[in-house]
């Protein structure tokens, strides 16, 4: 039986290199899941871990298990498990979505002032993944920016 698990979790700013934490959490989940049919979604914003991944319930509760030991995830809410007929997010093992203006403006529809995750219910986490869905399937790409405020960022995942 195919679940889709959501939860939400706080990062503790100080401690670790953000971009870091990105990448080790981005490169262990991209192996991990491709080698486990297991699929996603992972958003950060304002010190807040968003992820929905996909697949088998076994396998997605061993992942959950081994998530919540780590050190880089506090305060730790699982949303419900919902059943799933086919997978959302097949196309990618691990997709990461740049933080985006989209995405604060429906979280500003939705009432909420900042990115706050863990107060959405199951019908607003819907609409959060299919934006995060259609920002991908649209084929939104970061552009580098470039000036004397942005001098040379680069995209990295």
């Amino acid at each position: 039986m195919f679940i889709q698990l959501c939860y939400v979790s706080s990062r503790i700013e100080a401690e670790n290199d953000l971009l870091q934490d990105l990448s080790d959490i981005l490169a262990t989940a991209r192996s991990f899941n491709q080698a486990h049919d297991i699929y996603g979604v992972l958003y950060y914003a304002e010190g807040i871990y968003f992820q929905c991944l996909e697949g088998e319930k076994d396998q997605l509760e061993a992942l959950f298990s081994q998530i919540s030991q780590d050190p880089r995830h506090h305060q730790i809410q699982r949303f419900p498990d919902h059943a799933v007929e086919q997978i959302h997010f097949k196309k990618w093992s691990m997709k990461y979505v740049n933080q985006h203006g989209k995405i604060a403006t429906l979280f500003k529809k939705m009432g909420l002032d900042k990115f706050l995750p863990h107060q959405l219910n199951h019908q607003q986490i819907n609409q959060f993944l299919d934006l995060l869905l259609r920002m991908e399937e649209s084929g939104h790409a970061t552009k580098a920016k470039v000036g004397i405020k942005n001098r040379g960022y680069q995209n990295y995942f």
